[in-house]
């Protein structure tokens, strides 16, 4: 029989990637808490009971999720330069688009920009996504590509939410894309494994 702690984890864990896939699927806009109970199977005085004040206190829960899991990640495949880390997320994305990270991170992003209250709980774990999944520190020399595959990355991200969006179409222009640049020596190992970490994760 689970320990009440472990019912509660269990019921915090559910309503974080209720969460998740509700952003995935609908975005920010049309979030809400009645949504986030009806996916996560729990009533609404038990996502207060978790977090009192509701998205403010369940979203820096999701980001910090999310940034975590995939530094995670990134942690197992050992020393990466922010070169390589941007090709393994865009590599990911024209693997796994209905499952990127990016999707809803930049939504909870754009939201907090508008929202004092949301910036307050998650502007530090954005703060520190640049480090944690980049590997972008400060005083880092720039690096052009670098930073023009991360616009790349953020835009694929966004364009779900286009009225013209189009599965097929997104992958074949990332195909493209990716077809135009070298890939970083030992890229395919690297990308084999990290590939097969997402596929455990969703077992």
């Amino acid at each position: 029989m689970a320990t009440q702690i472990e019912r509660s984890s269990a019921t915090q864990a559910r309503l974080i990637d209720a969460t998740i896939s509700l952003l995935d699927e609908l975005g920010y806009a049309r979030l809400s808490e009645t949504r986030i109970c009806e996916r996560a199977g729990v009533s609404r005085g038990a996502l207060r009971h978790h977090f009192p004040s509701g998205r403010y206190d369940l979203l820096p829960v999701v980001v910090e999720k999310l940034v975590s899991s995939e530094a995670a990640r990134f942690a197992a495949l050992g020393q990466l330069t922010p070169l390589e880390r941007v090709h393994l997320m865009l590599h990911s994305t024209l693997a796994y688009p209905d499952h990127s990270t990016s999707v809803a991170l930049l939504q909870i992003w754009m939201a907090a920009r508008g929202d004092a209250k949301l910036f307050d709980g998650v502007g530090p774990i954005f703060d520190s996504a640049l480090p944690r999944l980049f590997g972008l520190e400060p005083g880092v020399p720039h690096d052009p590509q670098t930073l023009a595959l991360r616009f790349l990355l953020h835009g694929a991200a966004l364009h779900r939410f286009s009225a013209d969006y189009d599965v097929a179409k997104l992958r074949d222009a990332l195909r493209w894309m990716l077809g135009l640049l070298e890939q970083p020596a030992g890229f395919a190992e690297r990308f084999a494994s990290f590939t097969g970490q997402r596929a455990v994760e969703a077992v």
